[in-house]
């Protein structure tokens, strides 16, 4: 981080997590474990540095057309089968989430995520259990298929 932004007085931090600390995310419990600590952290530090004139947001991508996944190694899980999975998700350009990104900084949102669905699957989440319990399952299920044991 260049520069004090406390003593500075101003500034905005942008700490990257990932669409997987948004809520559970089954077959990648670590990841989301650690995906879940940012947002925990970033979110707290929004409100904790405003006194200082810090702003904090959270960026929570999903799936974003890189070369991170190609570049991934797959650990106990079948590396085709993953990518065979991937390629059946809307990737989201890199410069479509840099507008989505400065636009959430611009607003001072404290989670920024560009999933087009995450505001349905809070709801589901929040009003309907068991119906995203059924969901997640369902997700595991399908992750599993790439499993290798």
């Amino acid at each position: 981080m260049e520069g004090n932004r406390k003593e500075q007085g101003f500034g905005h931090i942008v700490n990257t997590s990932s669409a997987a600390g948004m809520g559970p995310s089954p077959i990648c419990s670590a990841y989301s474990a650690t995906k879940h600590a940012v947002v925990g952290l970033t979110t707290s530090l929004h409100y904790e540095a405003k006194e200082f004139g810090v702003k904090v947001s959270t960026l929570c991508p999903s799936f974003v057309d890189t070369s991170i996944f190609e570049n991934a190694k797959a650990i106990n899980m079948n590396k085709s089968v993953i990518t065979q999975q991937l390629t059946k998700q809307k990737m989201m350009s890199s410069q479509k989430l840099a507008k989505i990104t400065l636009d959430g900084v611009h607003k001072n949102k404290p989670i920024i995520c560009p999933m087009p669905m995450r505001k349905t699957i809070d709801v589901i989440f929040t009003i309907f259990p068991p119906l995203h319990r059924s969901l997640m399952s369902l997700v595991c299920k399908e992750s599993r298929k790439a499993h290798i044991s």
